[in-house]
């Protein structure tokens, strides 16, 4: 598997003094935390815990990053994993029963850039505390399922975070493919389809990043904006005379 931030390499965390701090650097790469996932929906499951004010479920249309609110009316967005403030989280539960099934996360980016496989890991996975191996986090994209590699601890203001790396490469991707949102994030399951534990997500960030380029009006195009420029140039002219 190509990985440009595998843990041999040594993983450096650069932070600011908060823990919602950019830019970082990870085994060398530097990247923007602006990169980290827009909108996160509940694709399945939700939280279900605490005063019912407090409770959310999957959204009507997951796949929708403006969808707001779930069957039941209440905010369906995990507000808690958007941007890169790490001092909040979701949990992940594993749901091991017969009528539910692991919790889901939806994750759409939206920085004027299109999601890429890049050269090694294209997305990272902030999950709280120091979490062993097997990962109980995968990214399911177009029902593919990458398992993530465990690139570092970090401290941050005396927490501590594991990360995780998931390389779009692992799917068969070419490089520099072009890949569409939503990414899911959901527990991993075993070789007997069992769900494995539950995670406490607290970030999604991307990695590999290409600009949406302008695309410029044919000359066509430029010939009929100035000929109904010309049009209305000469209406007025003969209205005046």
């Amino acid at each position: 598997m190509k990985s440009i931030l595998a843990s041999a390499l040594g993983l450096a965390i650069a932070f600011a003094a908060s823990a919602n701090a950019a830019p970082m650097t990870l085994g060398g790469v530097s990247f923007d935390t602006d990169n980290a996932a827009s909108t996160v929906l509940w694709a399945q499951g939700g939280v279900f815990a605490g005063p019912p004010g407090n409770r959310r479920e999957a959204c009507i249309d997951p796949t929708d990053p403006n969808s707001t609110v779930g069957a039941n009316g209440v905010e369906c967005r995990a507000l808690e994993v958007v941007g890169f403030d790490l001092d909040t989280d979701v949990e992940l539960d594993e749901n091991n029963t017969v009528l539910q099934d692991p919790d889901v996360l939806a994750a759409f980016f939206d920085n004027g850039k299109t999601l890429i496989n890049g050269v090694g890991n294209d997305v990272i996975v902030f999950e709280t505390l120091d979490q062993d191996d097997p990962p109980a986090t995968t990214l399911v994209l177009n029902g593919q399922q990458i398992i993530g590699t465990k690139l570092s601890v970090v401290e941050v203001d005396g927490k501590d975070y594991t990360i995780w790396g998931f390389d779009f490469g692992d799917l068969g991707y070419a490089l520099n493919a072009a890949i569409s949102a939503p990414l899911y994030i959901q527990t991993s399951r075993d070789d007997e389809d069992t769900p494995v534990g539950s995670s406490d997500i607290a970030a999604i960030v991307g990695l590999s990043f290409e600009e949406i380029p302008d695309v410029p009006l044919p000359a066509a195009a430029w010939l009929f904006v100035a000929g109904v420029a010309g049009f209305g140039f000469a209406g007025r002219k003969k209205k005046t005379a």
